[in-house]
């Protein structure tokens, strides 16, 4: 499961919540297992999810139509469903018997007797038939449109409904052991694509062409690309699009690839040189790479994202590039590509439901975070190393096996 319960819970009781609604497509992942396409696609085709403070109580998952063959193919933990909008255009024959469980999910949810008309009709027979008609109910606004936040209002006067996005932050920011599969799992599609790249670099390829190999080897196993930064010569002192650029001998490179696997994101960035490196560069990616194991080694359970920025910029500077001025070290990861304390840098203030007053929050353990180190000179070039980690008890393990020395391309 992905879901955090007991954390969840536990949270819920510390500020007296009756309910949680998950509204956005990462939070109705968490709650209910459900990874469809229609929400992402179409803003009008919601599915939520709704959890209660009753321990007991599984989740109950309110399915747009348009997601049960996703449903059905991919299955999910909710204890209840409630879909809605109207039945699929396909006929089941008296004598059909189900050949498999996808088919057999989908017959039950296509001929299931508690379909309903709109997305608020089934939310309000999910919280009913949990037997919720008082008390606090945070809502995940990120993915509510204001209308029905105000129609369940008027629906449920006894309930007071709160803006909760953020709570959900707080309860994903420990990962279950399920979790760290899925992040491992997408982690390891970008990595091998990012191994084709390696594999057929060469001069006279165009940054494009670099992308399009990565791209391609990203949606081979089902990955789905948020960006692939790869900047080549004077443009990769910093983060670029891809162009027709031709990389040529003496250049540098650094790229950073994010994509999303089964709703778990991934992110990593490497860098190198077409050819012999330059001195200047040499220098430079040796104090990058120290200042990057210092972060490293301040990583355990109860560090801040403020001790792990200082000891990387501290580190860099001592090293022998004392001009780097990267504003931070990293972020956390998850089924966002930046959750809570989003990133890992000097304190920042915060006035929001449900979030702490500031970033400087001991990181617990199983929290996973990407440390990284981008930097360059405009006019030269840059640098750039980044990998996923778990917080430990004492230290930190790698979220998957990464080599992210500097690549030296034979020219």
């Amino acid at each position: 499961m992905l879901l955090n319960k007991e954390r969840a819970l536990a949270l819920m009781a510390e500020h007296d919540l009756t309910a949680i609604i998950g509204t956005t497509l990462e939070n109705v992942t968490y709650l209910t297992g459900h990874v469809g396409w229609a929400q992402r696609v179409y803003r009008s085709l919601q599915s939520y999810a709704v959890m209660t403070n009753n321990s007991e109580a599984g989740t109950d998952l309110i399915l747009t139509r348009s997601d049960n063959t996703y449903f059905a193919a991919y299955g999910g933990y909710p204890e209840r469903i409630y879909s809605y909008g109207g039945i699929p255009g396909v006929i089941f024959p008296e004598d059909f018997e189900p050949a498999n469980d996808e088919q057999k999910r989908f017959q039950e949810l296509t001929e299931s007797g508690g379909r309903h008309n709109t997305v608020l009709d089934a939310l309000l027979a999910a919280l009913k038939a949990r037997g919720i008609t008082r008390g606090r109910i945070a809502l995940d606004d990120e993915g509510c449109p204001p209308s029905l936040f105000e129609s369940l209002k008027k629906s449920l006067p006894g309930c007071e409904f709160i803006p909760g996005s953020n709570l959900f932050l707080m309860i994903r920011l420990v990962k279950m052991p399920e979790e760290l599969e899925r992040l491992r799992a997408a982690a390891q599609v970008n990595e091998d694509a990012i191994s084709a790249v390696f594999a057929s670099l060469r001069p006279g390829m165009s940054e494009n062409d670099v992308a399009e190999i990565w791209r391609e080897n990203v949606a081979r196993p089902g990955g789905m690309w948020h960006w692939f930064h790869f900047n080549s010569g004077p443009r990769s002192a910093y983060i670029f699009p891809p162009t027709g650029r031709k990389l040529v001998k003496g250049d540098l490179f650094m790229f950073d690839a994010g994509l999303f696997f089964k709703n778990y994101n991934a992110d990593t960035g490497s860098c190198g040189c077409i050819g012999e490196p330059p001195e200047k560069a040499q220098k430079e990616w040796k104090a990058i790479d120290t200042g990057f194991h210092e972060a490293l080694n301040v990583i355990k359970e109860g560090c801040t994202g403020q001790q792990i920025f200082h000891a990387l910029r501290d580190g860099i500077h001592e090293a022998g590039m004392p001009e780097f001025n990267s504003p931070f070290a990293g972020h956390t990861v998850g089924l966002e590509a930046r959750e809570f304390p989003f990133i890992l840098s000097d304190e920042a203030k915060y006035d929001r439901p449900f979030l702490p007053p500031t970033s400087e929050i001991p990181l617990p353990e199983n929290a996973t975070i990407n440390i990284e180190a981008p930097g360059g000179t405009a006019g030269f070039g840059g640098y750039q190393i980044e990998y996923s980690v778990i917080v430990k008890k004492d230290g930190w393990e790698r979220l998957i096996p990464q080599d992210r020395h500097f690549r030296v391309i034979e020219a």
